[in-house]
Order: C-alpha cells, then sequence, then structure tokens
C-alpha cells in the first residue's frame, strides 16, 4: 500500500483515483512538482455536488484529467 504524505488533502479513495490516472496517463513522468497544489484542487472540485461540476462541464470521474490538464492532454471530462 502506498503511503500518503501527512498533509495530504486527499482521501485514500482520492489519492488512488489520481495515482490511477497518472499511472495510465503519464507513464514514465513524475509530476511531482506542484502535486500538492493539484491535490488541494482536486479535493476542493471534489466536495462540490455533481450538478456544480456538472455545470463547470466536468464530472467526478474526470477530475484527475482536469487537475493535470496542462500536462496530459487526455480530452476525459
Amino acid at each position: 500500500m502506498r503511503q500518503r504524505p501527512a498533509n495530504s488533502n486527499l482521501s485514500p479513495q482520492q489519492s488512488r483515483q489520481i495515482d490511477c490516472f497518472l499511472a495510465n496517463t503519464g507513464f514514465g513522468c513524475n509530476p511531482s512538482h506542484g502535486r500538492m497544489s493539484r491535490e488541494a484542487e482536486f479535493a476542493r472540485l471534489d466536495r462540490l455536488p455533481d450538478r456544480a461540476l456538472a455545470a463547470m462541464g466536468l464530472s467526478r470521474r474526470g477530475l484527475a484529467a482536469h487537475v493535470y490538464r496542462d500536462l496530459f492532454h487526455t480530452g476525459a471530462k
């Protein structure tokens, strides 16, 4: 099991979601620079209701792709 930093903004499930996205999309890349700010943005968005995410053109499933959109252009919503 991967250890999360004590100061992580993410739950274990949220952390796994980002890790799976990076493993599938960013193979060979370790975007550790700025990860804490991306985790904070992921956690903030994940707290929003589905309706608010939809109004922003997002889905809960596509949050990891959204917070890493500047590095990986996956087109996931």
